[in-house]
């Protein structure tokens, strides 16, 4: 007799599997991706590439590096929604930011959480964060919750306009000094936007070897294994 629980079906993989050795692609069924792989001994991934959701959905490991929408990302948890270059910001919260790019603009919405990063940060360097300028460690939840909140973004839009995003202090008094401390944002920070998809500071699996007996989860459409066995499972 069939069973219709979707824990059931991914957590046994009752929606479908495949074994390969092979250092070839392999590609999930129609309607599917591959929600989970289990690593039968080390192996290194030259291509691990997931369902990109971008601003649908969530993200995960992967060997692709493009950090921005228009080039196939953003990939690996790196910048969160979107990030984008500082010039200054005030102790009330007012940050402008140097570029006008409206497809930039477009993704940064009110209720996102702000990061405040290092110039010249890259998916494959990492990141890194600058506690001078106001950035704080996000905690959503309990007695210390703490994290700068996005209110607004305005002007702009036309791509010769300044841009402006308005943020507060969420939780105790480590938002507030945080919020107090942006007055020393300038030209070398960026500021990377989190939303309950996206989140920031991952790298790339460029490399990385996952070792024997190792199980990840995610949605990726295509895995290409080194000569090494794994078994692909795949789910909706």
């Amino acid at each position: 007799m069939g069973q219709n629980s979707t824990e059931v079906a991914y957590g046994f993989g009752q929606m479908g599997s495949v074994f390969t050795n092979l250092a070839t692609p392999v590609y999930p069924p129609k309607d599917h991706v591959i929600i989970a792989i289990q690593f039968l001994a080390d192996n290194i991934p030259t291509v691990l590439e997931t369902e990109t959701l971008d601003t649908h959905g969530p993200q995960f490991p992967t060997t692709e590096d493009d950090e921005l929408a228009s080039a196939g990302g953003p990939d690996a948890n790196y910048l969160g929604v979107v990030e984008a270059p500082a010039t200054s910001a005030t102790a009330a919260g007012l940050i402008k930011l140097t570029t006008d790019v409206a497809a930039t603009n477009a993704l940064i919405k009110p209720g996102q959480v702000i990061l405040i990063g290092a110039d010249g940060d890259t998916i494959d360097a990492g990141f890194t964060v600058d506690t001078g300028a106001g950035n704080i460690t996000p905690i959503y939840q309990g007695p210390n919750k703490q994290y700068l909140e996005v209110v607004s973004i305005t002007g702009g839009g036309t791509g010769a306009g300044n841009v402006y995003v308005q943020v507060k202090a969420v939780g105790g008094s480590g938002a507030t000094t945080a919020l107090a401390a942006l007055a020393n944002v300038d030209t070398s920070n960026t500021i990377y936007f989190l939303d309950s998809y996206h989140a920031a500071g991952g790298t790339t699996t460029e490399s990385i070897t996952f070792p024997k007996g190792a199980v990840i989860y995610g949605r990726w459409t295509t895995i290409v294994p080194e000569a090494a066995p794994v078994i692909c499972y795949f789910g909706k």
